[in-house]
């Protein structure tokens, strides 16, 4: 559900601090001078028109201090939360006719109304700075800042009550102050930000854009006039931020919300804890972040917002007239990270602080709707969660409120409107009543026709839309839903902006209603078209202007895109469409990191220029893909932004280099005629698996020719079960982590080690026998095949599969027919298989040895893996780093340097962080994160003798983010991985195997590295307790 930026009473989050007392008692005293201040004034007015008139004078010089050059309010001010106090009349007698103390006097009576929130000081200050104005001749050098005075006043009171004509007459009220200054007038700046604040506040009511680009541009001059210092810069600053905050809530571009970021920041830098303008900027700041966090997904955004928006509603006073607002900022960041990290807390807080902003914010205030439409969305959530019915009726009232209390003409009225309909369409999904369905339709449409086009909020109206009008279609079958909904889709899939994760789910969903319907019409268009534009917005979700945590949450969204698109594609017979398809939208982030480390030879030789340009960008963008300054605290900010600048240039490059001729498809997803090369060391085998059919895509090693198998007695669902059958068997018998003991683990009330049997059983007769059967291959013994298997295939033994008896020996299996190997993507193995071999001459192995890590059960096979090392290498030949030298920095240093790597230590596959997935070693973990920034030109071969290094995130099957991927990303050609726990007595046996194989006659050879694995293998299983699927099945090749 959408909404705006958003906040809970300070007594129901926390107690008050002292810093609240120090604030409330700075407070209190500058109240209480204003109101002297204001005493003093008025009887200096009355008296100034008795018998003496220098007693006024002497009155006026009695003010405490002057505070009329500071009244310059906030742009994003807020509203009052207090009732009007009562009538109020001018000073009788004449008193009217000074207009310095009448300007005085009523910028005295506005900041009062800025502390107090009474309206009745507010229109007695209008009326005080009107008569000043009226009062002060053309040309008196007073007249500008009078004018601004006025104007700004009115804007504070368009902002509380609502009334179009004050802000019209504050616009040329601000205009006109302007216009009597000159660039070089050291009010100039100030008058600026009037002008600007007026525009900007015109734009929230109307929506203008022609208003927003004029608060633009006056606050940037505005900027650029002040001088730097504490004074006036800041809220010069703040000001602009805002503006750059809501254009880019209106358009979208990320460029607007980092330069709001960074001139609130530097408004919060320049105010001192002390000012009382100080929660108002931190609000802002946590508004900037929190609608970054919406586009980019960066998790630290979310927390600073949080944390700003706590820190504003600390420093506020109960009694302050934003403190509402403040609230529901807060209110609005806690709704917004529940929905990121699902923290029950988070939507209490929420709907707390929401609710809490109601209670302090009059009826009649303009900012009350807003306030009702984030109650409403954070009830939604909570029910969502909980699925209780009162949550859902609270957010339908409060979401009706806010529809209600906004005429048509208000910019938030689509969003509101969208919003309502989305709980209508909730209440129904629960309640199953029409009326609900029908009532969500008939407030989504309104939502669409009221939102103007080139609205960053679009996208989200048509897709609500499309999935009331799917959800209508469903239950009642009517046939134009379903055109409808397709439509609202389609559209909202091809629009030029907006969100593209919003634009991403309309291509999904309408892919899905349109290959729904031409399963039961055949007439009907076919669903590629949908798959294409999808396909054209992956990189854009996934940009490589974020971290890479936040692509591989981004992709989520789209994780069986590329599955059931090539199914899709298989279905229209169009097999090399399906194969890119699949390699386009798996290993996404891998392939971005391949992408920036492209040579750019041709390129070089005919563009020498771009090639430079793209080759100074890459190596940044790589150095920054550690994540180091996305840091929770904001220190890096600086460093993401020049991070995200060079992925917009790198974009813009990009697109100028396929601009010539060519270059047409520079940097584009390969074609079948490019990946077919992958298969030159034997057939690869891509194995798809979709909730539409499960296919296998063969690329012939002779011919390279495409063949399709259908795996007509599989399907995604037996997939599914088969792999949570296997992981219910390795969490039952603890297989997650090495370990010592050479007994077995099984026990017989799980169905001992013949738990495998059943799994292994069904993965050859429905995935690998139709294979081998398609390749006339049973009578080749020692067939070389390359498995590239999608969704949850992923994470089954495929080259375990066959049938067995109890006792472990075979009947039929894969490995008494075929060498298997395991590759992520084409991609991966067309890179790695042209990377030249290393020359034997410069052989090094690296030995990383550690027997007993920091908090870890100890490993004294791994002692064993370092005497077999010796037996197999000389002295000069390697480098042991054992016990306390396996340090990750030594460990990274040494693998710049060694061709060959054997890793035997603890590995951890990390779930809430897989890029976090790692190697244990003396000083803490080795992670992938860490892996893949390097670029290993001397690398061949890695052994990783540890555990559940090719397990990967099940959350995400196509990204492979484990660390036998990482290693071939770091330029590895080959690597022996495990899918789940070794025994600590049989990595040294395999190891033994593998390098007397590799190292055959002294000449290190580790392209048959495959061959090697698969011969050692066959061995253990001779050795006594070797033959268990548990001792042998984890051992796996990947790569060349």
């Amino acid at each position: 559900m959408r909404q705006r930026k958003t906040s809970i009473p300070t007594q129901q989050i926390q107690e008050k601090s002292s810093l609240d007392r120090t604030k409330g008692e700075s407070v209190t005293l500058e109240v209480a001078e204003i109101e002297q201040d204001i005493a003093n004034l008025e009887r200096g007015l009355r008296n100034s028109q008795g018998d003496d008139p220098v007693e006024g004078r002497d009155l006026y010089s009695l003010l405490s201090h002057d505070k009329s050059s500071a009244i310059v309010p906030s742009v994003d001010g807020g509203t009052s939360s207090v009732e009007s106090s009562g009538q109020f009349k001018l000073i009788s007698g004449g008193c009217e006719d000074d207009p310095h103390s009448l300007n005085d006097l009523g910028a005295q009576l506005l900041r009062r109304y800025e502390l107090h929130g009474d309206i009745g000081d507010l229109q007695l200050a209008i009326r005080y700075l009107e008569r000043a104005v009226h009062l002060t001749p053309e040309g008196h050098p007073d007249r500008p800042s009078r004018l601004a005075k006025l104007g700004i006043s009115l804007t504070t009171r368009f902002k509380a009550l609502g009334e179009i004509a004050d802000i019209e007459q504050a616009i040329l009220k601000n205009e006109l102050a302007v216009r009597l200054t000159t660039d070089g007038d050291l009010d100039t700046p100030k008058f600026l930000c009037c002008l600007g604040t007026s525009f900007f506040e015109r734009f929230k009511r109307l929506g203008d854009m022609a208003d927003i680009e004029q608060a633009v541009v006056n606050h940037k001059r505005a900027v650029q006039l002040s001088p730097d210092g504490p004074q006036d810069k800041p809220n010069c600053l703040f000001n602009l931020g805002n503006s750059y905050l809501m254009r880019f809530d209106r358009l979208g571009q990320i460029e607007d919300v980092e330069q709001a970021v960074i001139f609130h920041e530097r408004a919060v830098q320049l105010t001192s804890d002390g000012d009382l303008d100080k929660p108002n900027r931190l609000s802002s700041l946590g508004c900037s972040l929190l609608l970054r966090f919406e586009r980019l997904g960066e998790i630290v955004d979310i927390e600073r917002s949080v944390s700003n928006h706590e820190q504003a509603v600390q420093l506020a006073s109960d009694g302050h007239p934003e403190k509402a607002r403040f609230l529901s900022n807060l209110g609005n960041s806690f709704d917004r990270r529940f929905g990121r990290l699902g923290e029950m807390t988070d939507v209490e807080k929420a709907i707390l602080s929401n609710e809490g902003a109601i209670e302090l914010t009059p009826d009649g205030n303009p900012r009350k709707p807003e306030y009702f439409s984030r109650a409403g969305n954070s009830y939604w959530k909570r029910f969502d969660r909980l699925r209780q019915a009162t949550d859902i009726e609270k957010a339908t009232f409060n979401h009706n409120c806010a529809v209600q209390l906004l005429p048509d003409r208000h910019p938030f009225k689509p969003m509101y409107l969208s919003n309502l309909g989305n709980c209508y369409w909730t209440r129904f999904e629960f309640l199953g009543e029409i009326a609900d369905l029908d009532q969500a339709i008939f407030n989504q449409e309104r939502a669409v026709q009221l939102t103007p086009d080139g609205h960053r909020e679009k996208p989200y109206q048509l897709n609500n839309l499309g999935n009331s009008l799917s959800s209508r279609h469903l239950k009642t079958g009517r046939y134009e839903d379903l055109l409808e909904s397709i439509a609202a889709y389609r559209t909202s899939a091809h629009l030029p902006y907006g969100p593209p994760s919003a634009r991403l789910y309309a291509a999904n969903k309408w892919a899905w209603l349109a290959r729904r319907e031409r399963s039961r019409h055949p007439s009907h268009p076919p669903v590629l078209d949908a798959y294409k534009v999808a396909f054209d917005l992956l990189h854009l979700v996934a940009w490589v202007g974020l971290s890479i945590d936040s692509r591989h949450h981004e992709i989520l969204a789209a994780s069986s895109l590329a599955c059931n698109a090539a199914a899709a594609a298989i279905s229209e017979n169009d097999p090399q469409l399906a194969l890119t398809w699949l390699e386009q939208g798996r290993s996404i982030v891998w392939g971005q990191i391949l992408q920036l480390r492209t040579p750019f030879d041709e390129l070089r030789q005919a563009h020498p220029r771009l090639a430079a340009e793209l080759t100074q960008i890459s190596e940044q963008l790589e150095h920054g893909t550690s994540g180091d300054h996305f840091t929770i605290n904001g220190s890096g900010e600086g460093a993401v932004q020049k991070y995200r600048q060079l992925a917009r240039d790198w974009d813009r490059i990009v697109g100028e280099v396929r601009q010539k001729p060519d270059f047409e498809r520079f940097l584009m997803p390969k074609l079948f005629s490019e990946l077919r090369h992958a298969a030159r060391n034997g057939p690869v085998v891509i194995l798809n698996v979709s909730e539409y059919g499960c296919d296998a895509l063969i690329i012939e090693s002779l011919s390279q020719n495409l063949h399709h198998v259908p795996l007509e007695t599989f399907s995604y669902q037996k997939a599914q079960s088969l792999r949570q059958s296997l992981h219910d068997v390795l969490s039952h018998q603890c297989l997650r982590n090495r370990h010592a003991s050479a007994e077995p683990l099984f026990s017989d009330d799980f169905g001992g080690d013949n738990a495998f049997l059943p799994i292994l059983a069904e993965l050859w007769k429905s995935v690998v026998k139709p294979v081998l059967d398609h390749l006339e291959s049973l009578q080749d013994k020692y067939l070389r095949i390359t498995w590239c298997p999608t969704g949850p295939l992923a994470f089954l033994p495929v080259h375990a599969a066959g049938l067995y008896s109890p006792d472990g020996t075979s009947s039929n299996s894969l490995p008494d027919i075929a060498i298997s190997s395991y590759t992520p993507t084409l991609t991966a193995l067309l890179r790695n298989s042209q990377h030249a071999t290393p020359d034997t001459s410069e052989f090094k192995l690296l030995a990383v040895i550690q027997a007993s890590s920091p908090g870890t059960a100890p490993l004294p096979g791994t002692l064993e893996e370092l005497r077999i090392i010796r037996n197999h290498v000389s002295d000069q030949s390697s480098q042991i780093l054992q016990g306390g030298s396996a340090t990750t920095s030594n460990v990274l240093s040494a693998m710049e340097e060694c061709s060959w790597v054997h890793l035997a230590c603890h590995g951890v596959q990390d779930i809430s962080s897989p890029m976090e997935s790692g190697l244990l070693l003396q000083d803490g973990r080795l992670n992938l994160s860490k892996i893949i920034q390097k670029q290993l030109h001397h690398a061949e071969f890695v052994f990783l003798s540890a555990c559940q290094t090719a397990t990967g995130d099940e959350t995400r099957p196509e990204e492979a983010v484990h660390l036998a991927a990482g290693m071939l990303l770091a330029g590895y050609r080959g690597a022996v991985a495990t899918m789940w726990s070794i025994r600590d007595d049989d990595a040294p046996f395999v190891a033994d195997k593998v390098y007397a194989r590799l190292l055959n006659d002294g000449r290190p050879n580790g392209s048959k590295g495959a061959e090697a694995l698969h011969l050692a293998i066959l061995e253990l299983r001779k050795k006594p307790g070797g033959c268990q699927f548990s001792s042998w099945v984890p051992f796996v090749y990947m790569g060349v």
